[in-house]
């Protein structure tokens, strides 16, 4: 992700990637969020719902950098 925006040579890019890595993470925010409440939490007894959005940011967060994204 880093690396996408340092190798880009135009200003104008670097503005548009970081609109898109934005969006990405806010869409998976959400996403995350209503899977985990909705399905998770459900059918795994240990797991607790994620009441708030900065928790769900921080997972998600988390998820992408394991993913190496």
């Amino acid at each position: 992700m880093i690396l996408d925006i340092a190798a880009t040579k135009k200003t104008e890019d670097r503005v548009k990637l970081m609109i898109l890595y934005t969006v990405i993470i806010l869409i998976s925010t959400f996403l995350l969020r209503f899977l985990w409440n909705e399905s998770l939490v459900k059918h795994i007894t240990v797991l607790k719902p994620i009441k708030s959005l900065l928790d769900a940011f921080l997972l998600s967060v988390a998820l992408m950098v394991l993913r190496g994204c």
